[in-house]
């Protein structure tokens, strides 16, 4: 029998090793750190909240928040930010970016599910870039998190995978996708990369996970294979007072997969704007 929170345990634990691993070159392996167009969305979204965000205090929340890439977007407009990240490697590359562009923020090395259980502070902003699937039940830290928005304020979230409509498909997507970006910018990992596929094929599923686990990674990255409710998210943040706007856009690592996915739409990220509704049930307008 599963024990949720062993389990949940075990994930957190799992994303500790796995960041230890590739923290130095996460910025240039992950498309959604380094690719421009990927930045312009995060700016447009970010231009899009302030606008329609009316403190003159923005108090933002950076769940997940690792080498910084959303944290200093949101530092350049002059919102204080404290950032949240399980892994004190991602932290340090996240201090050192903040020190060396002349701001400050809050660093918080601890998981968000323990953050949130030890603290009530509320936040005009809460983002996660590239975390939900990460988190052993992100439906749950939605609820959690969507009580901790101030009314008029934010709820966001970006590069996340979506269902897959075809499992097969998906799945030679990913893996051809993985392996263009281990020979492209992670060269030295590519051999040891195919090896860990490989063991899966030799290796008893663990139960608690219903997965064969060859590495930190394969707990880390928890729902990176299989995808996540978007539309479940969604629900979960109307029930809790939020007009949301959610997107699903065609999504890879390496530039020719990207051109490819435009067609064969193999794997989908989805992102989600989410705004507390005001005390009259409407909204913001700028």
């Amino acid at each position: 029998m599963k024990q949720p929170g062993l389990v949940r345990e075990q994930v957190i634990s799992a994303n500790v090793e796995f960041y230890k691993q590739i923290a130095k070159k996460y910025d240039n392996y992950e498309a959604c750190a380094s690719e421009e167009y990927f930045q312009q969305i995060l700016e447009f979204d970010i231009e899009k909240m302030e606008s329609l965000l009316t403190s003159h205090d923005i108090q933002c929340l950076d769940c997940g928040g690792g080498s910084g890439n959303l944290t200093l977007k949101m530092l350049k407009r002059g919102w204080a930010v404290t950032v949240v990240d399980v892994s004190s490697d991602m932290l340090a590359i996240s201090r050192g970016k903040v020190a060396s562009s002349g701001y400050k923020a809050d660093f918080v090395n601890d998981s968000i599910e323990h953050f949130l259980a030890n603290s009530d502070r509320v936040f005009d902003v809460i983002t996660f870039s590239s975390v939900l699937h990460h988190l052993y039940t992100p439906l749950n830290v939605v609820n959690d998190i969507a009580a901790r928005v101030k009314v008029g304020g934010f709820f966001y979230s970006n590069f996340d995978p979506v269902l897959p409509a075809s499992r097969l498909l998906t799945t030679c997507f990913y893996n051809l996708d993985t392996i263009l970006a281990k020979m492209h910018n992670d060269k030295g990992d590519f051999l040891p990369g195919i090896g860990r596929r490989l063991r899966k094929f030799f290796i008893a599923r663990d139960s608690a996970h219903s997965r064969a686990i060859a590495s930190p990674g394969d707990l880390a990255e928890y729902h990176a294979r299989v995808g996540l409710d978007d539309v479940s998210i969604e629900r979960t943040l109307e029930q809790n007072g939020f007009i949301v706007e959610r997107d699903r856009y065609p999504s890879a690592r390496t530039k020719l997969m990207q051109v490819m996915n435009r067609y064969l739409h193999a794997t989908l990220n989805f992102k989600i704007l989410a705004q507390r509704k005001l005390l009259d049930g409407s909204r913001m307008t700028p």
